[in-house]
């Protein structure tokens, strides 16, 4: 009778709990989650720290939260000098939350992460982490000795007792760090003790040599990345007993970047921090390297590392705060605009607020960031609104295939190319690769290859846009053998003078006759002619010479397959110098067709202008952020939208609401929305109410 009275309270409790995290996660957003992280250069000096709360109480919009950093040096510190520091720290929090802002700490150096300022870092009695070839981690401390597990206990019972309202874990916990050798793929160390951990996961004991020579195996990689997610594990379970032992209702967040080498296991960890009974708030801070202005592109590359970094987390966390870092802090070197537009691009791709790290770690009047300041102040009721309207509903588009368990950097760089390349002219990108309606997908090689044949089939019954690496692996009849379902084969190439020629075709439309000529002769890619090996495959385009003769007959065409799926494969740089008029307007017929006009939406003006989507609500309502990423407004803008509602509202940074009507109605459910202009690197929120 116990018993029973006993699990009936704990299946109570579950329930409650559940419904609770539940319910959080529904609960619509008031405002953005927005802060600033605040390096020791300005905390420890009070002169500097008393300027930095008169600056945010002048601007009391551009922040809720202040954050301080326990460190600005990437190796770790030592016990006694970290707790005199929380001492500090405490003084701050109640000080700055006197003002009127929560405070938090932000632990810079869990492991460590590059090998800097040495003689003041943590002494020799700490086991460093070493990687495969045995050079020992300088800077970074292994995750699983038991003498690092109790600092572990010390240091955040430190950081709790402070009374900060909530304390990050930063991004060191990974397993790349800069090393003089190279890195560690796979496992954050190597050394002794975690190679007995890797022996389990294994099932046999094995040596670092023996681990090296087989490392590349991908079901050896994928049992050394379990350890790795193992460790964190236990890491994060550790860290949320001893601050929830203290502190019950601290939020505990993690910072993250694309870690493909760990497996991805931002659930898991997520849940770690969450506590046994999954109830403790957890925050997210999903980041990537976009440092200074000088490549702009950069800015929206990482938006696509971030989204795919939160399409992984649960619905619970709500807290997600994209980093936006300017690193070395230098003002000049990303202006207090794009440093505010990065903000939006994160947002659109799924972050539901911004942590700043943007003020000086150096001495520098905090007057000069000023301006920076005032600004993100300015825009903050934008920020704002957007998360009202976004929330958590998840990213809809075209999906880049991609896989948490099987990558790794390697494996990065084709999606990501995938990715920016499409997004580039106008198409919404989709970033959860778990969901299997994916308006349309984007497939590369290296996806192929870690995917069995029946997996790779299912996508080839909705729409698959691909090239011919890819293509020459699906067709391989030793390994997937999927002839009827690509209709085309390779074969020749076209080494020099190669230009693509736009035939007539409906997906071409206006631009039947046009050329793309992209110089094989300086960027030295092959073009590839295809052979039609099934009925039903039409060409989109040819290829020429500079003498007007064809040199071959398809090199993009399009197929429906006997699965009822729809394929286009790509033989002319698929993926970049995409924005001339006529392969813009091409790309995005083809992501129509190939979605058999599921697609939201996309942009329909010849203009580079980035559009995210997000899913629509049981009433159809839906809303997304464009970013006009050139230096000339983008006057008239189309945006093709499927919708049965006639007008749209549009929101610039002034937040004011401009109703725009539908111009004109295609027959498939699609309506086209012109908006009259979005300034030069600035946003315009859309709203389908």
């Amino acid at each position: 009778m116990k018993y029973r009275f006993t699990t009936t309270c704990f299946l109570i409790a579950f329930f409650i709990v559940s419904f609770a995290t539940l319910s959080r996660a529904d609960e619509p957003f008031e405002k953005a989650s927005v802060a600033f992280r605040i390096s020791p250069a300005i905390w420890a000096d009070d002169a500097r720290f008393e300027q930095l709360l008169d600056l945010f109480e002048k601007y009391p919009e551009a922040t809720d939260e202040v954050t301080y950093f326990t460190q600005t040096i990437h190796s770790p510190v030592t016990d006694d000098e970290l707790a005199r520091r929380c001492v500090v720290l405490k003084d701050r929090i109640a000080k700055t939350r006197a003002r009127g802002f929560r405070a938090g700490i932000n632990l810079l150096c869990t492991f460590g992460h590059h090998p800097e300022d040495l003689p003041h870092s943590i002494g020799p009695e700490f086991p460093r982490a070493m990687t495969i070839d045995g050079t020992i981690a300088q800077g970074t401390l292994c995750a699983n000795q038991e003498i690092f597990k109790e600092r572990i206990k010390r240091i955040f019972t430190d950081l709790a007792n402070a009374d900060p309202d909530y304390i990050w874990i930063d991004d060191d916990v990974r397993t790349w760090h800069m090393l003089d050798s190279a890195g560690s793929a796979g496992s954050l160390c190597y050394c002794d003790e975690c190679m007995k951990l890797i022996s389990e996961k294994l099932g046999k004991e094995t040596t670092r040599e023996e681990l090296r020579n087989v490392l590349a195996d991908p079901k050896i990689l994928a049992k050394v990345r379990e350890a790795t997610s193992d460790s964190y594990d236990r890491l994060f379970a550790l860290i949320e007993k001893t601050v929830h032992g203290l502190k019950p209702d601290m939020p505990l967040g993690f910072m993250t970047g694309e870690r493909y080498d760990e497996g991805y296991d931002f659930a898991r960890w997520a849940t770690a921090l969450s506590g046994p009974n999954r109830d403790k708030e957890v925050y997210w801070r999903p980041g990537g390297g976009f440092y200074d202005q000088s490549y702009m592109d950069g800015l929206f590359g990482k938006s696509h590392e971030i989204g795919r970094q939160i399409a992984l987390l649960p619905a619970s966390v709500r807290v997600i705060q994209s980093e936006i870092e300017n690193f070395p802090y230098q003002p000049l070197a990303k202006s207090a605009s794009v440093t505010t537009l990065e903000a939006v691009s994160h947002i659109a791709a799924g972050c539901t607020g911004a942590a700043f790290n943007v003020l000086t770690m150096n001495d520098e009047p905090l007057d000069e960031y000023e301006p920076m300041i005032a600004t993100i102040a300015s825009r903050r009721e934008f920020f704002n609104l957007a998360v009202q309207k976004l929330g958590r509903a998840p990213n809809v588009g075209v999906l880049p295939l991609w896989m948490k368990n099987d990558g790794n950097w390697a494996y990065r760089i084709p999606v990501q190319n995938l990715t920016c390349g499409i997004s580039d002219v106008g198409i919404p990108i989709a970033y959860d690769w778990t969901k299997k309606d994916a308006d349309v997908y984007l497939m590369s090689r290296p996806f192929v290859d870690h995917n069995p044949p029946e997996t790779i089939k299912e996508y080839f019954k909705q729409g698959v846009y691909t090239d011919n690496d890819a293509l020459g692996l699906l067709n391989d009849p030793g390994t997937y053998a999927l002839n009827d379902l690509t209709g085309m084969e390779y074969k020749d190439v076209v080494t020099v003078d190669g230009i693509e020629k736009f035939e007539p075709n409906p997906l071409n439309g206006k631009f039947a006759g046009r050329t793309r000529d992209l110089r094989q002769s300086f960027w030295r890619e092959p073009i590839i002619s295809l052979a039609k090996t099934r009925e039903g495959v039409e060409t989109l385009s040819s290829c020429v010479d500079y003498g007007n003769e064809t040199k071959a007959e398809t090199i993009v065409g399009i197929y429906e397959n006997p699965l009822g799926g729809r394929v286009c494969v790509n033989g002319y740089f698929p993926w970049s110098n995409i924005l001339n008029y006529p392969k813009q307007s091409q790309i995005r017929a083809i992501m129509r067709w190939l979605s058999k006009d599921r697609l939201l939406g996309y942009v329909d003006s010849f203009a580079k202008v980035h559009l995210w989507l997000r899913q629509p609500n049981e009433k159809g309502q839906f809303a997304g952020i464009a970013i006009n990423s050139t230096y000339d407004p983008a006057t008239n803008l189309a945006i093709m939208l499927k919708t049965e509602k006639n007008s749209i509202s549009v929101y610039g940074y002034s937040c004011e609401r401009q109703v725009v009507e539908a111009s004109e109605t295609d027959g498939s459910g699609y309506k086209r929305f012109v908006i009259p202009e979005i300034k030069a690197w600035e946003p315009a929120l859309i709203v389908v109410e």
